[in-house]
């Protein structure tokens, strides 16, 4: 009998042994192409001293040494194979290790950091507390924070990243022996009903029950409200800045306001003196300088062992986008990363962006084999033009947001005031063709509700037809929301032998993989052979338990389309085992096992970290032929007469965008020049939001291989979510004249020049 993991095996045979002659063939290439290398071998300990030669028997002390010593090292000869050995210890870091291009290994001598054989490398971005604990009342213990004192909240400005903090210290985590403590909170996390529940609110305001409200709120130097507020799938933290104890009325500071507050809304109260009354809760006093803490009944004050965060990121690797720079080739590989910090004033609350490693514009990068505990946002965050990192073998655990995090200049949905990196460059690069293999990620989600194994966020509708991502052999568990998110443009992805379940624990709409690209036009994604069950969607309700809702196994979102779902195994989800919605092209969902209860997986040792299973995906296949280009494209698309912007404001006020408008009267046209990369047949189509004032005959040109077709447009009609309408199939010849053209000419309402996108198809 054949099996499908016996036919699956059958063919992986074959292909091993091609792939095996390739690589002697390449081998031997490549030791004909590089002559012999130098080798030098660093070392690092707790022991060493920065004046020594960085030798076995003398190390250096600081991992900032062994990197000046590496790049001295390359930068005599590039062809040095450069290993840095970091031995046993806690290493607590005064400042970031940044690593620039200029810190680059090559493909052939790739510049290795890895922990020693068989002995544990902490890096740590935290402070150990020490000193002298003094007794309170009610069994609460202080102790002197001088770093700390003087330190004043400023609501008006978002927290942002310093490699090297100056200032007095503020700190919203506390870790004491290995677990992150509460920080004094009302209600209490062990009450039987640990929220407070709003009776209305705004974006700037919350209304609480008259009853539950107390005037030391407003008092606190650094009192937080943290806030689900209406949809229910991501949280806020906002500062309190004024309180009416008589209407029940709080006031919030401008940083993090997301979401409307309505009736239901649910949070808790954080960093108050006054509600520092449980067993393992904490407070820090800023304007004394002293953390007080009340030990569980089994501690001893004297003998915890207590680490606040200082840094927000361990390890930085960063190129130049505008300079088209990049960091090539590290290898981090065998360190465990703890005590990282969190920021407020993130720009999107989907998207928060604090990580313990950040690679931004660099290729050829690796972490495996390490670990990350107790971090306050991603283990590992990928931004700008990141292309060909491994991150492979890792365990994430009991971090503030999830595993891995990829991110473009701009931030989630459509939003454009949303820009975390200006310029021309950052707008036309995303992360791709990076490989996310065999990690396990879970109990994460601690700080910020919006997190999982992996997040994709939105890139450039000019590269929604690039290829991807591989994300494969990995279990995520326990996690506050999806397994992997993919949002606007993303294709190209493939999705395959992953576990992901006990997911989606605070949150509702959203999925074990969940992927919502906006674009019909994307590259194709494929989700195949993945074991998916126990997706929860909570919805906390005043009085009651949870109820379980909106959750599913895998959730096409948005008119997610061109996605093969093939060979899933998926049980026991809050709603619906594979829901596609908002009107999907081209989706072929087939041969998925799909039960309410238990089902094993088809090949239970190919699915997770053991599996080694791959289905062999030709390039070809995940990317497409064509383009998207939108109105902000200015090197390819160009405005004449009188265009204005026109805000688009869709669902309900969740997202809102910018595009052009021109009124009726004088000409204006708006031309974008097709990129034409592929001789052939083309479906061209037009995006843009339908609406009553719009024009019903606006002028549309097409100059294809085979001549011009005028035609008028009715932009009264289209798709009600602003995505992608059919205007007609053309034959475009590479290196000839492809155009199309928007205008108001005679014109009975306003013509919109939004988005226009190519793709390549057999007629």
């Amino acid at each position: 009998m054949i099996t499908p993991a016996s036919r699956l095996l059958c063919m992986i045979r074959p292909i091993r042994m091609l792939l095996l002659l390739l690589f002697m063939i390449m081998g031997r290439t490549v030791l004909q192409a590089y002559p012999p290398a130098r080798s030098v071998i660093l070392h690092v300990a707790i022991t060493g001293r920065d004046d020594h030669p960085g030798t076995a028997d003398k190390p250096f002390a600081t991992l900032e040494k062994a990197r000046m010593a590496v790049r001295q090292a390359r930068a005599a000869d590039t062809l040095t194979r450069v290993e840095v050995v970091v031995h046993g210890g806690v290493y607590h870091l005064e400042k970031t290790l940044e690593f620039e291009p200029a810190d680059s290994g090559s493909r052939a001598a790739p510049v290795i950091w890895r922990a020693a054989d068989g002995e544990q490398v902490v890096l740590s971005g935290g402070i150990p507390i020490r000193g002298k604990w003094r007794k309170e009342a009610d069994g609460v213990w202080s102790v002197a924070v001088p770093q700390a004192r003087g330190w004043k909240r400023d609501p008006q400005v978002p927290e942002t990243y310093a490699a090297n903090p100056t200032g007095p210290w503020n700190f919203r985590q506390l870790f004491v022996n290995g677990k992150r403590a509460v920080r004094a909170r009302y209600p209490n996390l062990d009450d039987q009903q640990p929220f407070l529940f709003a009776q209305g609110g705004g974006t700037d305001h919350i209304i609480l029950p008259q009853d539950r409200v107390k005037g030391a709120w407003a008092r606190a130097g650094d009192a937080q409200i943290n806030i689900v507020p209406r949809w229910r799938f991501f949280n806020q933290w906002n500062d309190i800045i004024r309180l009416d104890t008589i209407t029940g009325r709080m006031d919030l500071g401008p940083r993090e306001r997301h979401g409307e507050i309505d009736k239901g809304t649910w949070c808790w109260i954080e960093g108050v003196r006054a509600e520092l009354d449980r067993p393992g809760e904490w407070f820090l006093d800023n304007e004394a300088g002293r953390l007080y803490y009340k030990p569980l009944p089994t501690e001893n004050i004297d003998a915890l062992e207590i680490i606040a965060p200082r840094l927000n990121r361990i390890i930085q690797v960063k190129g130049d986008v505008n300079k088209g720079s990049h960091v090539r080739n590290l290898v981090f590989r065998g360190f465990t990363f703890r005590h990282t910090s969190f920021t407020l004033g993130q720009i999107e609350a989907r998207v928060h962006t604090d990580g313990a490693i950040m690679f931004e514009n660099a290729e050829h990068c690796t972490v495996e084999d390490s670990r990350f505990e107790l971090i306050g946002g991603y283990a590992c965050w990928l931004h700008l033009d990141t292309k060909h990192v491994l991150i492979k073998g890792n365990h994430v655990t009991e971090s503030g947001g999830g595993g891995v995090l990829m991110t473009g200049a701009r931030l989630s949905y459509m939003d454009d005031s949303k820009v975390f990196t200006p310029g021309e460059a950052a707008r036309r690069v995303f992360p791709i063709q990076n490989r996310i293999i065999g990690n396990t990620v879970e109990h994460c989600g601690r700080i910020r509700y919006y997190g999982g194994g992996v997040h994709i966020d939105s890139r450039p509708a000019i590269m929604a037809m690039a290829p991807g991502n591989h994300i494969a052999h990995n279990h995520f568990r326990d996690l506050s929301r999806n397994g992997i998110f993919a949002f606007r443009n993303q294709g190209g992805h493939v999705i395959e032998f992953n576990e992901i379940h006990d997911c989606m624990q605070t949150t509702i709409d959203g999925a074990a993989i969940h992927l919502a690209t906006m674009n019909r036009l994307a590259a194709p994604n494929f989700i195949l052979d993945n074991h998916l069950y126990d997706v929860w969607g909570y919805e906390q309700l005043p009085g009651r338990e949870p109820r379980r809702t909106l959750a599913n196994g895998i959730f096409l979102d948005w008119a997610t389309s061109n996605t093969t779902v093939r060979n899933n195994v998926i049980y026991n989800t809050g709603e619906r085992e594979i829901k596609p919605i908002m009107g999907n092209w081209d989706l072929n969902i087939s041969d998925n096992l799909v039960a309410p209860v238990p089902i094993p997986a088809r090949m239970p040792d190919q699915i997770g970290p053991r599996g080694q299973a791959l289905h062999f995906i030709n390039p070809p296949d995940l990317q497409r032929a064509g383009a998207v280009l939108t109105s902000h494209d200015t090197s390819q698309v160009q405005f004449t007469g009188p265009w204005t912007p026109r805000e688009v404001t869709g669902m309900r006020g969740l997202f809102r965008y910018v595009c052009q408008q021109a009124d009726p009267g004088p000409k204006a046209t708006a031309t974008y020049a097709l990129p034409v990369r592929e001789t052939g047949w083309y479906k061209v189509c037009l995006m843009y939001f339908p609406d009553q004032r719009n024009a019903t005959n606006a002028t549309l040109s097409i100059t294809h291989a085979n001549g011009t077709e005028q035609r008028t447009w009715n932009f009264k009609k289209g798709d009600p979510l602003g995505f992608s309408v059919l205007v007609g199939t053309y034959y475009f010849e590479q290196g000839r004249k492809a155009v199309v053209v928007i205008g108001n000419e005679g014109a009975d309402g306003q013509v919109l020049a939004d988005a226009v996108g190519i793709i390549r198809t057999d007629k």
